[in-house]
């Protein structure tokens, strides 16, 4: 290859650098700047996009309480199984978007719930749902980083209406 590259005229070595170059430039370009500008156009809609939803479910949120449907004082108790209570917290954590890792009943009127890899944010406005909508009362709770963003949540409600 020295030998071939030896044997080559000043100017033929010349043409050959600036071919490589040229190559090496449109490979660049093509493998590296334009994937690097779509990603960050793309994430930066991704991030315009969550940005109106959240703002979205804020609104309607505020809503809800301006009206009072998310009023504690609105709080409707279940009835008085606690069987009942604990379909009511497992379908609202569904509801919601959460994911019950374990879930026990210690007694008559109260209820353990785990949550692992939760949104805390979720995590609140269901606490809040079942404070206002059926009765529930925290009288434990406990959050820990998960990573990622994500918690890890006990927490023991006792029935309202038990």
């Amino acid at each position: 290859m020295s030998a071939w590259w030896s044997g080559l005229e000043t100017r033929e070595r010349l043409l050959i650098a600036i071919a490589a170059t040229l190559t090496l430039l449109v490979v660049i370009w093509q493998f590296v700047l334009v994937p690097s500008v779509n990603a960050r156009a793309e994430a930066r809609a991704n991030l315009e996009e969550a940005d109106r939803d959240l703002s979205r479910i804020q609104e309607s949120y505020m809503l809800k309480r301006a009206i009072g449907a998310a009023s504690p004082t609105n709080a409707r108790p279940t009835s008085a199984s606690i069987e009942d209570f604990k379909a009511a917290v497992t379908g609202s954590a569904s509801d919601i978007g959460l994911s019950i890792s374990r879930l026990q009943g210690d007694d008559s009127a109260s209820v353990r719930l785990v949550f692992e890899n939760a949104d805390p944010r979720l995590v609140f406005l269901w606490l809040e749902d079942i404070q206002a909508k059926h009765g529930g009362q925290v009288s434990r709770f406990n959050m820990e980083q998960a990573g990622g963003g994500m918690v890890r949540v006990n927490v023991d409600l006792v029935a309202g209406g038990l």
